[in-house]
């Protein structure tokens, strides 16, 4: 496995200035202000099988149709994270082939491999490892076609993706189209599997549950957070959040960003807003009036890094990239909201009710310090 918690947690320090910045921001009037750090890590999918049928972790069918056109069959949902990106992108790198020729069907039972879910950030992972072992079966599939039309060995064939052509002769080349037809001599139709599971010395224990959180490649992140805080009214306004994220290797770095900006919303909401409340047996919100999530006017300036340390058992060196930035939030805005009120908090959210009822025990306590001098 590959381990980058050490530079991301140098590069949060140094981007948010934390050494000097730390205990000496300034407070003005009724506003606290503080910085809070934290990291985190996310598993790459579980290790462990969801099932016990000897089936793989995922599975993905690459299909060549007589124009050809290259149809990637998946089972795995894209849920919003990018993943129906991520795994096109593998194909096209292992394959060398146009973008364009590609199209990619995704979680249709009636005609994609099965998939066990999008879940435990394990798609890129899992189904991109999955992905690229049947882009490479396919490939051989093709080179062997090649060597056919061109009447020489495979060995002797150098594959440029778009076409193939004799080592020894460059001129002597075939384009994609011709592979292609040759591969289809016969068949008609060429769909190729490939497979991915997780070996049994990452799978934990031999009972189930007994491996819960066993994966083959933990993303890190460290990020500092800073506030301020409305000391009268309760009110936090995040600042600025710094993040950087050991995904392996970024396949789509727009992707990873976007992602390490939304585990951030979301941290936002369960830290200052999110609960799941109940009176008389009924959830108090109705809707999400009620129940306020982060929107974008609530979105703080965040500065994401990537650190890539190239995993040996991810795709290209990739792990996840989504949920592991989540958790860390959390406790690095709960710190930042210490040093600006002077009190920890334990239970999440931290909403303006619960820091106005602090700051009226505190303006207490001070008063009666006063009176006892």
């Amino acid at each position: 496995m590959s381990y980058g918690l050490g530079d991301c947690l140098d590069w949060v320090e140094r981007a948010s200035g934390w050494k000097a910045r730390k205990g000496n921001l300034p407070q003005v009037g009724g506003i606290g202000k503080g910085l809070g750090m934290a990291c985190s890590h996310f598993v790459s999918g579980s290790a462990k099988p969801v099932h016990f049928t000897g089936q793989p972790h995922a599975t993905i069918a690459l299909r060549l149709d007589f124009d050809g056109g290259v149809t990637i069959l998946t089972g795995a949902a894209d849920i919003g994270q990018g993943s129906s990106t991520i795994i096109t992108q593998i194909v096209t790198e292992v394959l060398g082939v146009d973008y364009r020729r590609l199209r990619l069907i995704a979680n249709d039972s009636a005609l994609t491999p099965k998939d066990n879910g999008s879940y435990s950030s394990r798609v890129t992972f899992m189904v991109g490892n999955a992905a690229a072992d049947a882009a490479q079966n396919l490939k051989k599939l093709l080179v062997a076609a090649a060597a056919r039309r061109l009447k020489v060995t495979e060995a002797e064939v150098e594959w440029y993706g778009e076409g193939a052509a004799v080592a020894a002769d460059p001129d002597r080349h075939i384009p994609f189209e011709d592979i292609a037809e040759e591969a289809l001599v016969g068949v008609g139709m060429l769909t190729v599997n490939g497979t991915f599971t997780c070996p049994v010395e990452f799978q934990g224990g031999k009972q189930r549950g007994g491996a819960v959180g066993s994966t083959m490649g933990f993303s890190y992140a460290a990020q500092a957070v800073e506030v301020s805080v409305d000391l009268d009214l309760g009110k936090i306004t995040i600042d600025k959040v710094w993040c950087a994220i050991d995904c392996g290797f970024a396949i789509n770095p727009m992707s990873v960003e976007g992602q390490v900006q939304g585990a951030i919303w979301m941290g936002m909401g369960q830290a200052m807003s999110e609960a799941t409340v109940y009176e008389n047996g009924r959830h108090k919100a109705a809707s999400f009036l009620d129940y306020r999530v982060p929107t974008i006017m609530d979105s703080p300036e965040i500065e994401v890094h990537i650190v890539e340390t190239i995993d040996p058992n991810g795709p290209f060196g990739a792990k996840e990239a989504s949920e592991g930035p989540l958790s860390g939030f959390m406790s690095a805005l709960a710190a930042a909201v210490e040093e600006a009120t002077g009190h920890r908090f334990r239970m999440l959210p931290i909403t303006p009710e619960k820091i106005f009822a602090v700051r009226q025990e505190q303006l207490a306590a001070a008063a009666a310090n006063e009176v006892s001098k």
